[in-house]
């Protein structure tokens, strides 16, 4: 008797588990369908409740309503709040948006410092996006010192991914490297294949 009642309880907790989930996915289909008609303001209600209680799709939808001023009073300050709390928890896209951010931003002294750790975290939970964008900003220098072997790694990595831009671009960086860079490159995109989802 007592494994069948255990047995039981496992059934009713995994189906309220699954109902949970199932009601998460609704509430966010809710908002998105809101912001898709155009009700903003109710779009922003629902996201605001999702990202409150840790939603990290939501919280990145929530962002970008803040900083571009869509369903709400533009707030950039609250935006890159949501938008890091969606990123420090692994979105993604979150991610990628505070790189290229940072990217943009010329007023922040650790801005450069910033968009390489952001993209860096996109690129090491295998991003082809974030892999690529990583591999540029080796390439182009400008804000961070030129690493041509760094850059052909991570532009390797995108294309290995499935970037379908990044192949010819593999292909020009691994023409400037010497010898040694490249046996050394080609060994860390070896380690890191391994360690990338």
């Amino acid at each position: 008797m007592p494994r069948l009642n255990w047995l039981k309880g496992l059934r009713i907790s995994l189906l309220l588990a699954f109902g949970g989930l199932l009601l998460a996915c609704s509430d966010y289909q809710q908002a998105r369908s809101a912001y898709a008609a155009g009700d903003y303001t109710k779009a922003y209600q629902l996201f605001q409740g999702l990202a409150e209680s840790g939603d990290t799709k939501a919280q990145y939808d929530l962002s970008l309503m803040y900083i571009q001023g869509i369903g709400t009073k533009q707030n950039i300050e609250q935006g890159l709040v949501w938008l890091n709390r969606a990123a420090e928890k692994g979105n993604i896209e979150a991610m990628l948006e505070l790189g290229v951010l940072y990217q943009k931003i010329d007023t922040l002294d650790n801005a450069p410092q910033l968009a390489l750790y952001w993209f860096e975290k996109a690129a090491m939970a295998g991003s082809a996006v974030g892999q690529y964008n990583l591999a540029h900003l080796y390439m182009d220098g400008g804000q961070i010192a030129v690493d041509l072997p760094k850059a052909y790694i991570w532009m390797s990595l995108s294309d290995s991914t499935g970037n379908p831009v990044a192949g010819a671009e593999v292909v020009k960086l691994k023409a400037s490297l010497n010898s040694q860079e490249l046996n050394d490159a080609q060994e860390k995109i070896s380690t890191l294949k391994k360690t990338l989802p």
